[in-house]
């Protein structure tokens, strides 16, 4: 498998670095709201222009995200520089303190409970949404030249191995136009017994401009095959023996889990009105005062749980099949939004934006019915939604800017359901220099749970709960100054009908009300050529045994950095920490999917260590690293999940490629 992945780099490193070399781009600017001069190429005169309308092309890029349901394009940049190029372990990325079995690419759940994602339709998306590329996370283009990235990561004995690969090419194929493919390959036999994932995701995407029009399209397909060994069969077995990881008894034997998604979304917008010019600092740009919007997108779901062998010991209960197990749950969905925006006008004084939609959604959920004690069939439930959805807001003011956003379902399976969220943010002088300020944010929401959460028929566990809708208030504050590379910040979330698994591994629901208090803080310190980089997170849960935290998290990075000739070569050399401190970590449910609670053992407080080095040549990135190189110092209690212990110590390396010319 490393033989064919590096085979892969260099065949494509090599083919795509020839294309870009002959090919002559689009220009960077031609999307609507970019400048007026790029958009005018081509009709100069006395200048011979190629067939796209250019005869000096240099590489120009433009990205951004569809934000706020496809009706804002927010500027993204590139990650070219330097730094935390070791972390690419995707669930590190989002959070400093995870739940997860050990292994890249196996389910994970957040320790910091303001980082839980906590609004996927499809339930069991919930433990793998961060390995996964849906519509809402591509980063779109506009390029003059042709942009290629690669990214490899390999690391583990022989038979023990992971891999990881992302391979992004886009271009424009016309001024206007640009198109692109990616693919994402998780791939990691783990260290212990029967618990090999693989991930990938193939995506085709593409943006449309011209005068009031755009359009945006991405297709793309996510898959997930995991192994899952239930853990291994006893703590001691680790922490008491000298038994090599690949050794060591595990509680499954032959279960296998899939998680299949493939989505198709388009996101049109036409402007109505006359063009205004938006001058700023950086760029000119032009918008119109009022955009329909219209997007939809279509989504197919499914999981699958597989086992040719019980172990009875592990499952005390199987409804259908004593020797086998096959567990599966369909589910697909069509949304439909429709918006129109009153932009705000960045050049008059009164800094006004409205936007108002409808969204409406159409869903097919197909699991088993159980008839009687012994048999069963599949079961369609078609479910559907309609919400109103209404913004104001004000995002153009030089040092204060708002918005308040509310969504409320009028008919269908969420009806009632209510979401109000208030965001502010206020600069200490002008948010165009280096930024320094406060934000604040308020959310209530009312949401009926997720359908599986009231529903569901497997073969070790079922169940048919009436619940409740949850209702959740949120209040936060933060200060930032990017000067002293500081933010600081706390949040309340208060909850009423919290939803679990509880210790039986089934969900529940508490009419207790639950408090959780955050706090973070983070700090970059510099000495000389030395770097400090500090995350803490505290947390404080009113009802602990119902939803267990962390008291505190630490993430530290901490590094020498330096340049060499002439900006040629970037070096750094240093070790991270993750730490956290001792708690009822959840146990791993692998016929579900999810995480549950457990009272059995407090699993943390045990700092994990990894040494890297990263160097920068031009444009190619490498990292070295010995991740986890405490392993074998003191204590063996690094476990994650109960029964689930972070891999052993491991030598990795890889490297970013990047090229656009």
């Amino acid at each position: 498998m490393k033989q064919s992945f590096v085979l892969l780099l260099l065949l494509l490193g090599v083919g795509l670095s020839s294309f870009s070399q002959v090919y002559d781009g689009g220009p960077g600017d031609a999307l609507r709201g970019g400048s007026r001069d790029n958009r005018e190429l081509g009709k100069k005169d006395g200048n011979e222009m190629d067939s796209l309308g250019y005869n000096s092309v240099k590489s120009h890029i433009k990205t951004w995200k569809l934000t706020n349901l496809g009706t804002k394009r927010d500027s993204v940049s590139l990650d070219t520089l330097l730094g935390l190029q070791h972390n690419y372990n995707p669930i590190f990325k989002r959070s400093i303190s995870n739940a997860y079995l050990g292994n890249l690419g196996s389910p994970y759940q957040s320790n910091i409970y303001r980082d839980r994602m906590k609004d996927q339709d499809f339930f069991f998306f919930s433990t793998f949404r961060a390995y996964m590329l849906m519509p809402e996370d591509f980063v779109h283009f506009n390029t003059t030249t042709p942009y290629t990235s690669i990214a490899y990561e390999t690391g583990g004995p022989k038979g023990r191995s992971e891999n990881f690969l992302k391979v992004l090419h886009t271009q424009n194929i016309k001024p206007n136009w640009n198109v692109g493919i990616s693919y994402n390959l998780i791939s990691s036999d783990g260290q212990y017994q029967n618990q090999k994932t693989k991930l990938y995701d193939f995506s085709i995407f593409s943006n449309y401009t011209k005068e009031r029009y755009s359009l945006d399209f991405v297709l793309n397909q996510n898959t997930i095959n995991n192994q899952e060994n239930g853990g291994i069969a006893g703590d001691t077995l680790l922490t008491e023996t000298d038994d090599n990881a690949e050794n060591i008894q595990v509680s499954l034997d032959d279960s296998k889990s899939k998680l299949s998604n493939m989505n198709f979304y388009m996101n049109h917008s036409y402007g109505l009105g006359e063009e205004n010019e938006i001058i700023n600092d950086q760029d000119t740009s032009y918008t119109y005062p009022i955009d329909i919007v219209y997007n939809m997108k279509y989504e197919s779901n499914s999981w699958r749980f597989k086992e040719n062998i019980l172990n009875d010991d592990f499952y005390s209960t199987s409804y259908f099949d004593a020797d086998e197990t096959f567990d599966k749950v369909d589910y697909s969905n069509l949304r439909n939004t429709f918006q129109i925006v009153f932009n705000e006008n960045k050049n008059k004084w009164i800094r006004l934006g409205a936007r108002f939609g409808l969204i409406s959604d159409l869903g097919n959920f197909t699991s088993r019915l159980v008839e009687n004690d012994y048999s069963f069939k599949q079961k369609k439930t078609e479910i559907h939604n309609n919400q109103l959805l209404a913004s104001l807001y004000s995002t153009a003011g030089p040092s204060l800017n708002w918005k308040a956003t509310g969504n409320f379902v009028f008919e269908g399976y969420r009806q009632n359901d209510l979401k109000l969220k208030y965001e502010l943010t206020k600069w200490i002088g002008k948010k165009d220099s280096i930024p320094h300020g406060i934000s604040l944010v308020g959310k209530l929401e009312s949401k009926t749970p997720n359908f599986f959460l009231s529903e569901y028929y497997g073969n070790h566990q079922q169940w048919n709960l009436n619940l409740d809708k949850t209702t959740e208030l949120e209040l936060g504050f933060e200060y930032f100054n990017e000067k002293r590379k500081l933010k600081i910040g706390g949040q309340i979330n208060q909850i009423d009908n919290y939803t679990y698994f509880g210790l039986n591994a089934t969900p529940e629901q508490t009419n207790k009300g639950i408090t959780v208090l955050t706090g973070y803080l983070e700090k970059r310190f510099k000495l000389g050529n030395f770097y400090l980089q500090q995350k803490l997170v505290g947390q404080n849960t009113s009802e602990d045994e119902i939803l267990p935290l962390p008291d505190l998290s630490v993430y530290s990075n901490n590094y020498y950095s330096n340049t060499f000739f002439n900006g040629a070569l970037d070096i750094q050399a240093g070790f991270s920490v993750y730490y956290n401190t001792s708690f009822y970590a959840p146990n791993y449910m692998p016929s579900t999917g999810q995480f549950f609670l457990q009272e059995e053992k407090k699993l943390g407080d045990y700092p994990k260590v990894d040494l890297y080095f990263n160097f920068r040549i031009k444009r190619t990135r490498i990292f070295i690293m010995y991740e986890h190189l405490n392993a074998s110092m003191g204590n063996k209690n690094y476990f994650t999940a109960q029964n689930y212990p972070l891999n052993p110590a491991m030598f990795k390396y890889g490297l970013i490629w990047t090229f656009y010319n």
